[in-house]
């Protein structure tokens, strides 16, 4: 069982969500309890930036993304992005996140530890 924890950035996005759409993400939150490493899909090297170790989960009617990492042990599901699709809106906003943290070497090393933890290369 893991532990789903947002960031304050995604529990505002969660706020932010209509009626509807917030039950559908909080549903796919749910789901992230169990096996988070095998739902959604890897991310990697995008235009906006690089996401690898991070995962994404569709939500809806493909409207909605979940932007998350996994500890290597399962344990915890950080949520990082909730936003929709368009645009690649989510992604811009997951790289931008990243790069407001107040210690990139920090953030930098924990992309690192991710990226040995899930088997890929760091770019």
């Amino acid at each position: 069982m893991s532990t789903v924890q947002l960031t304050k950035d995604a529990l505002n996005d969660l706020r932010q969500l209509d009626g509807q759409a917030c039950q559908l993400v909080v549903k796919a939150l749910k789901k992230l309890e169990t096996e988070p490493s095998k739902r959604g899909a890897p991310l990697g090297s995008r235009v906006t930036g690089n996401l690898t170790g991070f995962r994404k989960l569709v939500v809806g009617d493909r409207d909605y993304r979940i932007i998350y990492q996994v500890e290597p042990d399962e344990t915890v599901t950080v949520i990082w992005v909730i936003a929709r699709r368009s645009d690649d809106e989510c992604y811009t906003l997951a790289v931008s996140r990243l790069q407001e943290l107040p210690d990139q070497r920090m953030a930098n090393l924990g992309r690192q530890l991710l990226d040995v933890g899930f088997g890929h290369k760091s770019r």
